[in-house]
């Protein structure tokens, strides 16, 4: 009898000194300013998404949130940073896709993302816009893919990290053309050499094409989705440009240090579901071609997951070499 009371004391015990650590997040959380690091340069579509989440966390939680752009290391500099950080929710990450192409592109990796980082929510989807400098002739996406057919080497294609990479490989490997690639720190850096024709392709984010089209210093051929977007409602989707094969859709993500409570990840969770559903926020999102998409800890985890699986695939289906 003494040793099983004995027993229920120690498991009461247990009970009193676990329970409190999923209680305070909710309550106390956060208690001071909490940093959302960028790994692109400011300008480009993460940027745009983290700086509206950080003005929707700040007022929520009446704490300053910010933006740290830390761009380098194939777009590696940023997760690495919050891969080392301390696990309390005070430094977390605003993930492109970089996160799951990473094993696919990298041959060596300064972290592991599906281990060394936890997943918190997405945040956006979107798909990708094929544009080129607008001095060049072609009008349609079949102009273009047939001139680099007749004349390799003559054209080339800007990306930004490793992501950007592996989509350029893919849209060489469905047109069956090999268009020679030249990397730049950013999305919008790389925008703004197809506009300035140093580049003569790019395939960026809605948001970033949509200054430079509007300028009339690029064009849009085709946008990767497999139904027109409103915002560039007379631009065709691939397949009716006449390349079904090539379909992206890009996404971001928040996530945090891997070690991170999964209670804490599900009190921030809450809140990018309660950001996503804004009406502002939905208004604002969708006029740069994003869409809202919020999602559990879990959901995102599992999908994370599946889109690093898709891209390892991905990359040896085309013949991508490591980096």
């Amino acid at each position: 009898m003494l040793k099983f009371a004995h027993a229920i004391a120690v498991a009461l015990s247990a009970v009193v000194t676990l329970s409190p650590v999923s209680e305070p997040f909710a309550a106390d959380y956060p208690t001071g300013r909490v940093t959302l690091v960028v790994p692109l340069p400011p300008g480009g579509s993460t940027d745009f998404v983290a700086r509206l989440l950080a003005q929707h966390l700040s007022t929520v939680w009446k704490q300053s949130v910010i933006v740290d752009n830390k761009p380098g290391g194939n777009a590696m500099l940023g997760p690495t940073f919050v891969a080392k950080s301390a696990p309390d929710g005070y430094t977390l990450l605003i993930g492109p896709p970089t996160i799951a192409t990473a094993p696919a592109t990298m041959k060596v990796l300064p972290i592991d993302p599906l281990k060394d980082l936890s997943p918190i929510s997405q945040l956006v989807e979107m798909p990708n816009v094929i544009t080129i400098n607008s001095a060049l002739p072609f009008k349609t996406l079949r102009e273009l893919i047939d001139y680099a057919k007749a004349n390799p080497g003559k054209l080339n294609s800007g990306t930004f990290a490793m992501g950007s990479l592996l989509t350029s490989s893919r849209f060489n490997a469905a047109a069956g053309i090999k268009l020679p690639t030249v990397g730049y720190r950013g999305e919008a850096l790389m925008m703004a050499a197809t506009a300035a024709g140093e580049v003569q392709v790019g395939i960026s984010t809605p948001v970033t094409a949509m200054e430079n089209l509007a300028r009339g210093q690029i064009r849009a051929l085709a946008v990767t989705s497999d139904r027109r977007m409103a915002i560039f409602k007379d631009v065709p989707t691939t397949a009716e440009a006449g390349l079904p094969e090539f379909t992206t859709t890009a996404w971001f993500a928040l996530l945090a240090p891997a070690g991170t409570p999964l209670e804490l990840r599900k009190f921030i969770s809450a809140e990018v579901a309660v950001f996503a559903k804004k009406e502002d926020v939905a208004a604002k999102l969708q006029g740069a071609g994003l869409v809202p998409k919020a999602s559990t800890p879990e959901e995102f985890g599992a999908f994370l997951e599946r889109e690093t699986k898709f891209a390892v695939e991905t990359a040896d289906a085309v013949g991508l070499e490591k980096q």
